[in-house]
């Protein structure tokens, strides 16, 4: 999500991938938003699924499940070299981008401890401000520590895996719990989330801290290491639709065709095996923690794609449809939020715990064609998205209407 700029300026390509995952990241974060947290890492936490519900599961594990963060992750580190390319003074964007960090971080925190755990915006403003330093690098070096801090939760994931044998009983039950609470643990936190907004507060808070203390640093290594890694594509001009339309397509179909096979097998090692402790939370993870990245490449290319080849044909009608929702991601990022929490929070429809896996598909649908048709109308009113704007005054100091009308061309 990069700080709004003019639109004469802005580069689609960028926009309409930023859209792609903004839009495809609600399909693994509305199950954090409907289940209790567990459900998240655990599908068969609450008992097995059905075939529907499986097979779901099994699809969204393949093709959305940790590549669309990882894309944004990759577009926010591409943003940040972008941003401060355009900055002719080094000092200056310098102090603009901790700024701006620094308010993305105020922003987070109050959606992470206001409104749902699951927030990324804190991770992002965390690793923003620690790889700042690095967009001067080649793109060899950037590839590679990217690469390289991908591998360190591997590692630790593996360190769990080997050392599990040598924890005491209790410590081995706590790993358990976590991954499979017992049920009357789960009850409890539905019933705090179909409570009103403070009647969940110490349920909203204690998770969030949790995630924060416990999990925080483990999740930066990998969205630190994505970042370097979006720097380099925007470098290469890759997320800047520079290369040919046959490097994209070829790219394009090996990447989601390998990384579809890889992340499938691992999914079906996981349904095929259950929740054996500790194989599910660490080796299991492996294909899918290493296809994410395959396949994120090959939606990356086939966006590209399509957005070289975009007129007036149905290509350029989707490219005009996804770009808006890019240049709107934070404002759109916090919609999703609000809708999700009405829908699903005890201060709206109070459906937490209620839904199957299969409905909340259709519910994710409804609310990109919300977005989708919002975006667009929005943009096409105003110069910039209204959380867009706020960021910017409080970026620039400089307060400016958040509903600004967009400049009318003379016809």
């Amino acid at each position: 999500m990069s700080l709004q700029i003019s639109p004469a300026t802005r580069i689609i390509s960028l926009d309409a991938l930023r859209g792609v995952a903004l839009l495809g990241i609600l399909m693994m974060n509305i199950i954090a938003f409907a289940f209790p947290r567990a459900l998240y890492d655990n599908p068969f936490a609450l008992g097995p699924l059905s075939a529907v519900n499986e097979w779901q599961w099994f699809l969204v594990e393949m093709f959305f499940a940790e590549k669309f963060y990882a894309l944004f992750a990759a577009l926010f580190g591409a943003g940040i070299a972008m941003m401060a390319e355009r900055q002719p003074d080094p000092i200056n964007a310098k102090q603009v981008h901790y700024r701006r960090m620094f308010w993305l971080l105020l922003i987070g925190l109050l959606h992470a401890y206001g409104l749902w755990w699951g927030d990324i915006l804190v991770t992002y403003a965390i690793g923003g401000m620690l790889i700042f330093k690095c967009r001067n690098w080649s793109v060899k070096k950037l590839l590679s520590f990217g690469l390289f801090l991908q591998s360190i939760l591997m590692l630790l994931l593996l360190l769990v895996y080997y050392s599990w044998g040598g924890m005491s009983d209790a410590e081995q039950l706590e790993v358990i719990h976590s991954i499979s609470p017992p049920l009357a643990k789960l009850q409890q936190e539905i019933a705090a989330y179909q409570g009103n907004w403070w009647q969940r507060a110490s349920m909203r808070v204690d998770t969030t801290l949790d995630f924060h203390v416990n999990a925080l640093i483990a999740v930066e290594f990998r969205m630190c290491g994505l970042m370097l890694i979006g720097m380099a594509l925007y470098k290469l001009g890759i997320v800047t639709a520079s290369r040919s339309l046959k490097f994209y397509r070829l790219n394009g179909i090996l990447g989601v065709i390998i990384g579809a096979l890889i992340c499938g097998a691992g999914a079906l090692l996981s349904k095929q095996n259950g929740v054996v402790i500790p194989e599910f939370t660490t080796v299991y993870r492996f294909p899918n923690y290493w296809g994410a990245l395959v396949l994120a490449w090959g939606y990356v290319c086939l966006v590209m794609w399509l957005v070289k080849v975009a007129g007036n044909n149905w290509q350029g009608a989707v490219v005009n449809y996804l770009a808006p929702v890019g240049q709107m991601a934070l404002s759109n990022y916090l919609l999703q939020t609000v809708l999700c929490c009405a829908i699903f929070y005890g201060w709206g429809l109070g459906l937490f715990g209620e839904l199957q896996r299969s409905s909340l598909t259709l519910i994710v649908i409804a609310i990109w064609a919300v977005q989708l048709g919002f975006s667009r109308w929005w943009l096409s009113r105003f110069s910039s998205g209204p959380m867009e704007r706020v960021w910017r005054n409080l970026t620039q100091r400089r307060w400016q209407p958040v509903l600004q009308r967009r400049a009318r061309q003379a016809a």
